[in-house]
């Protein structure tokens, strides 16, 4: 599929899609033992309290609600959530959150995405947390997807996608700055990745709330979406543990529940049901959604 140009980021919140993500809600086996991590290697705050768990997020919102429940750690092959995308406006502070988890000994995977650049690393439990700053300006085109994940930026360069980034240059750009301080503002949910059973039916399900197709690799047992631009990847879903796999069992760690924020008044999903100023289901892999309507 090929793609054209996506507009520049600006290093400002230029966010149009229909759809943005509110706050996400994990189940953890240790409350105070994810509390403490989440704080340490990401620079989250603690906000009021979403008993029974705790609220974390900058000084203005809500990004992360841990709460106790679960008592076994992460495994496979479930369908649930293949990981959480946190964004950041800037290439600063994308390479300050770099620093602080190399200074803290967290275990983090930097990643070259060409639309994105990436760190991966886990909680204690094993969910999987993505910082990513989105760079769509440097990319041009898809190539032959058939053949394998192919991307060109646009000096007209091949790139995988999945390449390393070199970190001793990422760490350059947070010269002088505190490691150690709170997560910027502006920070914001950039994407939800799932493992879902099935992608056609996740992806016509994930359609009636307002996300959009945008690539669907069938041989490579992935697909995403998008809701608008600048971006589209909000959305993301893959089959690699298998094909009809069973949801997460209750007891193990994960994501119970998220919430979407809509710009459209009229919500036209069959999936959702209206309960009051909000509408409530739950997706194609068990968990529970809540979406809002932007006034």
């Amino acid at each position: 599929m090929l793609h054209t140009p996506l507009l520049a980021n600006t290093g400002h919140p230029t966010q149009i899609d229909r759809l943005s993500w509110g706050m996400v809600e994990l189940q953890v086996t240790d409350l105070d033992r994810s509390v403490a991590f989440w704080t340490s290697a990401l620079g989250l705050v603690k906000r009021e309290l979403a008993s029974p768990g705790i609220a974390l997020g900058t000084k203005d919102r809500t990004l992360i609600v841990l709460r106790p429940g679960a008592n076994t750690p992460v495994a496979a092959p479930y369908t649930g959530m293949y990981h959480v995308a946190i964004g950041v406006r800037s290439q600063a502070e994308f390479s300050r959150l770099l620093t602080r988890l190399i200074h803290l000994n967290v275990q983090v995977g930097p990643t070259d995405h060409l639309m994105a650049k990436s760190l991966y690393f886990h909680d204690p439990d094993g969910l999987e947390i993505e910082i990513t700053y989105e760079t769509p300006e440097r990319f041009s085109h898809f190539g032959d997807m058939s053949k394998g994940l192919t991307l060109f930026d646009v000096d007209g360069n091949r790139h995988s996608g999945r390449g390393l980034l070199d970190v001793s240059v990422e760490l350059a750009f947070a010269a002088g700055a505190d490691p150690m301080a709170p997560l910027a503002g502006d920070t914001y949910l950039a994407h939800l990745h799932f493992k879902v059973a099935a992608l056609e039916s996740a992806l016509d399900w994930f359609e009636t709330l307002g996300f959009e197709r945008h690539l669907t690799l069938d041989n490579w047992g992935f697909a995403d979406m998008g809701a608008g631009q600048p971006n589209t990847h909000r959305l993301a879903m893959n089959i690699w543990a298998g094909p009809n796999r069973p949801p997460r069992p209750q007891n193990m760690a994960g994501l119970v529940h998220y919430e979407l924020i809509s710009n459209v008044d009229v919500v036209a999903s069959s999936h959702l049901r209206q309960d009051g100023d909000v509408f409530r289901g739950t997706d194609p892999t068990g968990v529970n959604v809540t979406l809002r309507i932007s006034r």
